[in-house]
């Protein structure tokens, strides 16, 4: 039983330190976007706003959300393979190219501390999903549906 317990402090010791990424939950689902509520992190404002918009953008890019309109992620092969294939394009959007597939982006929690220590801010990003679908589809990331 001590031991079990060790290895639960230590497990859940280690997933408190690790990074949050794609700390992202749904809050609403239309047939052609999808508003995550994310939590970016970062020494400054602006660093975290783009780090929460990533990371909402990542989750519909790389891991899907169930009950949605879009349960499965748009790229269903692995990040790594797939960003190192298309370096090019990958490059240029995460260089800002991304901000044309967000909607909207509000603040809900301001620029501050959490729990941790952590400097993050809590905003609501609308990810237009069906334009994103479709640029993924004309760089040849993705297939058209049904081909």
């Amino acid at each position: 039983m001590r031991v079990f317990f060790i290895l639960c402090i230590m497990l859940f010791g280690h997933l408190i330190k690790m990074p949050a990424q794609y700390k992202v939950t749904v809050i609403n689902s239309t047939y052609e976007s999808l508003t995550l509520r994310a939590v970016g992190y970062g020494k400054k404002a602006a660093l975290a706003v783009e780090n929460a918009e990533l990371s909402a953008l990542n989750a519909v890019l790389f891991v899907g959300h169930a009950g949605t309109a879009f349960p499965q992620p748009l790229i269903n092969e692995d990040r790594n393979f797939i960003e190192s294939k298309h370096k090019s394009v990958f490059d240029d959007f995460y260089g800002g190219q991304y901000r044309d597939y967000i909607g909207t982006s509000v603040i809900v929690t301001p620029f501050g501390k959490n729990e941790l220590k952590q400097k993050c801010i809590t905003i609501d990003v609308s990810v237009r999903v069906k334009a994103l679908r479709t640029y993924l589809e004309n760089k040849g990331i993705i297939r058209k549906f049904g081909f």
